[in-house]
């Protein structure tokens, strides 16, 4: 499979024009060897974070815009098969600047092997935001803790360090203590755009902790989760992050708000 050259935009979803703020909902790709045209666009049901920034905007406008467009691409996609040879310039008709509800940014250009997959990377980076999860966000929350462990005279008793034997399993812990009895905090982000992302990312740490519990080199006790929770409380993230908190705590493991300060002094200092 040789490279070719792809046109990309992305899609953003604008309804206040007088604000000229925007969020990114999708990416459309044109392989212009192949006229190939690839998009990936938000579900409508996948309108919380939309719709909380854009408040008071009613659920329903967000939704049946996401219809509306998504009926366009595919149109313009089924299009695109039937005028092969011809010199139309379908993808530049859907993304030409139009005071609209949908707005699409200015062309830009790649090389590609693999549109399908460039479409799914693409989006990831600027519709979820993949860049500013593990480990960004969570760099920021270590140093919130090291903050609150400076303020309370505890952070000669933490140090980064790794739990259990290279030859075995081993874990490194942003936050460890030996002194007089082992405490480890760590902490994890449950900011994700999919709940499957947000369960993945809270099984993975649990494992961690289930295998070095196996070698008998922690006890799940021993261990402070501080972690940040979705905002919204009534969304699905919402609710999958209450069934992996849930499945957390009931291997022992201890959870705390990074918020509150006081369940995370009172289990570190001991």
């Amino acid at each position: 499979m040789n490279k070719q050259i792809c046109k990309y935009s992305i899609i953003r979803f604008q309804p206040y024009p007088e604000t000229e703020e925007f969020a990114n909902i999708g990416i459309v790709l044109y392989a212009t060897t192949s006229k190939q045209l690839e998009f990936r666009l938000l579900e409508s049901k996948q309108h919380a974070r939309i719709t909380g920034f854009f408040d008071p905007i009613c659920k329903a406008v967000f939704v049946q815009t996401t219809k509306i467009i998504r009926a366009e691409i595919e149109r313009i996609k089924q299009l695109l098969t039937l005028t092969t040879g011809t010199d139309v310039d379908l993808y530049g008709e859907l993304i030409r600047r139009r005071e609209d509800i949908i707005r699409f940014s200015e062309n830009r250009v790649l090389f590609s092997l693999d549109p399908v997959a460039t479409v799914d990377k693409l989006f990831e980076h600027y519709v979820y935001r993949s860049f500013i999860h593990e480990p960004g966000h969570e760099d920021k929350m270590k140093k919130q803790v090291r903050g609150l462990l400076d303020r309370c005279n505890l952070s000669e008793k933490y140090k980064e360090g790794t739990i259990g034997e290279p030859a075995k399993y081993e874990v490194k812990f942003p936050f460890v203590s030996n002194i007089s009895k082992r405490k480890i905090i760590k902490p994890i982000h449950f900011k994700h755009e999919q709940p499957s992302q947000l369960i993945d990312h809270g099984l993975e740490w649990l494992a961690k902790i289930q295998q070095l519990e196996k070698y008998t080199f922690i006890k799940p006790d021993e261990v402070l989760f501080a972690y940040d929770a979705p905002d919204n409380l009534q969304s699905d993230l919402f609710s999958a992050f209450n069934e992996i908190k849930a499945q957390i705590k009931n291997e022992g493991v201890v959870m705390a708000d990074i918020k509150n300060n006081d369940d995370i002094i009172r289990f570190a200092d001991v």
